[in-house]
């Protein structure tokens, strides 16, 4: 009888337990369908339209580019900068400012990284991406390169090439313009096809459209684009494939 009795206590504590994960997990559904639009998403993302011809906006650049939408997935307005005139949202613009960052990559062995000697305890690979795009200042993420390069012939097999410069930190080609998307909207811009390779990612700084409380300020973040996001759902590549050139 104990011993049944004790089955029965198992059993009870146990579906007490999975009726508490599922109440909570409905509960931060609930929370995210409050700032989400579609929960199925990130609040704010970029999406591929397509790899095609575009005018160049410095001589040195690749008549090429990714055409990109950045979506505002959230409830609350966001700021981006744009280059060029004030757009109108749903037009395309110019581009965006970003910053061509290296790809500071994990080892792949749990518990330690290339680099930063990053832990990554098990059930957070999939959290890996906030060691992947530090978001640095020029001088750290050249500093990063250099590390990248040092280390590139073991770590890639082969020379790591010259990073181009992005769109930021006084390298605009033209001025920048503060640009609401608001909730639900999007931005249609395009980036030289070489802001993205295997060595290197593209980041865009933006922030929610909130005002400064006194000294408690907002937080800014940045979405990022690597070189696997061409690839379309089904893994296939999307053509032309870019190159760093």
């Amino acid at each position: 009888m104990n011993l049944l009795r004790t089955i029965l206590l198992l059993t009870l504590c146990l579906a007490l337990s999975v009726s508490k994960a599922q109440q909570s997990t409905t509960k931060n559904a609930a929370q995210g369908s409050d700032f989400l639009i579609d929960p199925s998403k990130p609040y704010v993302y970029l999406e591929l339209d397509h790899v095609g011809p575009r005018k160049p906006l410095r001589a040195s650049e690749p008549n090429t580019g990714l055409w990109l939408h950045l979506e505002n997935n959230c409830k609350l307005p966001i700021v981006v900068m744009a280059l060029g005139a004030p757009p109108s949202v749903g037009t395309e613009v110019q581009s965006v400012v970003d910053e061509v960052v290296p790809n500071l990559q994990a080892s792949g062995a749990v518990g330690d990284g290339v680099g930063g000697g990053v832990l990554i305890p098990h059930g957070l690979e999939e959290m890996t991406d906030i060691f992947r795009t530090p978001n640095m200042t020029e001088a750290e993420i050249r500093s990063a390169e250099d590390v990248q390069k040092r280390v590139g012939k073991d770590f890639h097999s082969k020379s790591v090439p010259e990073r181009p410069q992005g769109y930021n930190s006084g390298y605009e080609p033209v001025a920048s313009t503060l640009t609401i998307v608001p909730p639900g909207g999007q931005l249609l811009f395009s980036v030289p096809v070489n802001h993205v390779s295997e060595f290197w990612h593209f980041e865009i700084p933006f922030r929610l459209a909130l005002p400064n409380k006194g000294r408690i300020r907002s937080p800014y973040s940045y979405v990022a684009f690597y070189q696997e996001d061409l690839r379309d759902s089904h893994g296939n590549a999307a053509p032309p494939t870019p190159t760093t050139h």
